[in-house]
């Protein structure tokens, strides 16, 4: 639990980074534009996020046309599993945060919620996934957790 706390306190640091930057945010638009990749559809405003495993497995995820999170990842004769849902309900891209602890296999995605709350999932080594756990809203000015 303490690592996903800090997961949110480093999405926070994204987040103000991103802005300071003067970056155009994606607009909140009606989910008007889709892409596609290995067969499913997403909302293009969020992009992909993309994770290499141990073994050389990539996996991606996705804010699909549900809102929920989707994930793909190959396998080693280059074919894709297909898509997965992991649920929830977002309006962000997905971000991925590594824990530092040498173990490409563990880490966490955190997206905001529809309640502008940001939520993860945490991922075990063996491949397992916590239940989503909302963490904190951003504020305004970026600078931290209200």
């Amino acid at each position: 639990m303490r690592r996903i706390k800090a997961a949110m306190g480093m999405v926070a640091v994204v987040t103000a980074a991103i802005a300071s930057t003067g970056a155009a945010a994606a607009p909140a638009q009606a989910s008007s534009t889709y892409c596609q990749s290995q067969g499913g559809t997403y909302l293009c405003q969020y992009g992909m996020a993309k994770t290499t495993l141990a073994d050389g497995t990539t996996e991606e995820f996705v804010i699909g046309t549900d809102n929920a999170v989707w994930s793909n990842w190959d396998s080693s004769d280059g074919t894709w599993n297909g898509w997965v849902s992991l649920g929830g309900v977002l309006k962000s891209q997905v971000y991925i945060y590594s824990f530092g602890d040498n173990d490409p296999d563990h880490f966490a995605i955190i997206a905001e919620g529809s309640d502008g709350t940001y939520w993860a999932r945490e991922r075990a080594h063996n491949g397992t996934w916590s239940a989503w756990e909302g963490r904190c809203v951003i504020n305004e000015d970026f600078d931290g957790c209200q």
